[in-house]
């Protein structure tokens, strides 16, 4: 990606982009980099150091001094990504707030993308997008997810609803469900969808809107065990309070709590990916079926049909 950077200072933004920030001085200047050379000009970014120990906050202050649109805020002792992400919603200025984390990119068009659809949309609270998944060596896939709300609500107690760096949803959305739950870290994301639906509308935008990086040092990796643990409190959850699920998904559930503590992190998110191409390839097909069905409906009543005739005389 390039890295040339137009910068121009606004007094309100109508996107705050939130970058938490926690050890992630290898590609934090990448990230903020990437979101400076969006091409839709009225945004903020927030960056908010968690009590990283490396040169994260040396890098922070450097790019706050650097560029007018990044403001930067800093915890002597770590937080927790949830209440890290609070305190950012809170000071963030934009209506609309960004995430993505600090080791991944986004897309010079994605500000306007999702911008443009959440004006457009004015039931849907959140969106997110496909992402494209890099690895160091080179490797690439796109990662897709259910589109419309309705899809994404009938699977959400099975794959979640967005790819977590990919969303964007409405300050006063995410206020209104309540923000953040710390103690379902590091499902706290996936927990507040489910809150977020029930104040609107989720949907996904069929494109890749950022490029997601795969290593070892992920958090989706390095705290696999610990994120098996709290989807299972997570999905109890929402079967307590969004709504009662089938035994059956409930037996999903505890195979992939188990799978979670037996399995590597690489064999569990690579059966889960599987799984969710299945998913949308299904998906996918039924709605061409039910659009194909409604268009030969249409045809039959448009088309002329024969008289009947009478052989009675009347």
């Amino acid at each position: 990606m390039k890295n040339k950077i137009v910068v121009t200072h606004i007094k309100q933004p109508m996107v705050s982009v939130i970058i938490p920030v926690f050890n992630g001085a290898e590609y934090l200047k990448e990230t903020v980099v990437s979101a400076l050379n969006s091409a839709y000009p009225r945004f903020e970014i927030l960056l908010i150091d968690d009590g990283s120990k490396d040169t994260s906050k040396i890098i922070c202050k450097q790019l706050a001094k650097q560029y007018g649109k990044v403001r930067y805020y800093s915890f002597a002792r770590n937080k927790g990504l949830g209440r890290v992400l609070n305190f950012a919603i809170k000071k963030a200025r934009g209506e609309y707030i960004c995430r993505i984390n600090q080791d991944d990119r986004m897309y010079r068009f994605r500000l306007k993308t999702q911008v443009d659809f959440l004006k457009e949309n004015r039931d849907v609270v959140a969106v997110g997008s496909y992402v494209k998944q890099f690895t160091p060596e080179g490797k690439t896939r796109i990662i897709t997810y259910l589109e419309k709300d309705e899809d994404i609500k009938k699977l959400w107690h099975i794959v979640s609803p967005f790819a977590d760096p990919s969303v964007m949803y409405k300050k006063s959305a995410v206020l209104k469900a309540g923000l953040y739950d710390q103690s379902f870290w590091p499902a706290d994301d996936t927990q507040l969808w489910y809150r977020m639906g029930m104040v609107g509308k989720l949907a996904n935008i069929p494109k890749p809107l950022v490029e997601v990086r795969w290593h070892d040092n992920a958090a989706s990796v390095k705290y696999f065990k610990k994120l098996a643990l709290s989807t299972l409190k997570m999905h109890l959850w929402a079967d307590e309070n969004i709504e009662k699920v089938s035994l059956t998904i409930k037996a999903y559930w505890l195979i992939q709590f188990v799978a979670g503590m037996l399995l590597s992190p690489q064999m569990n998110w690579y059966v889960y990916r599987i799984l969710k191409r299945v998913l949308h390839v299904l998906y996918i097909s039924q709605r061409f079926l039910e659009a194909t069905m409604n268009k030969i409906k249409m045809l039959v009543r448009v088309i002329p049909q024969p008289r009947k005739f009478s052989f009675s005389g009347s």
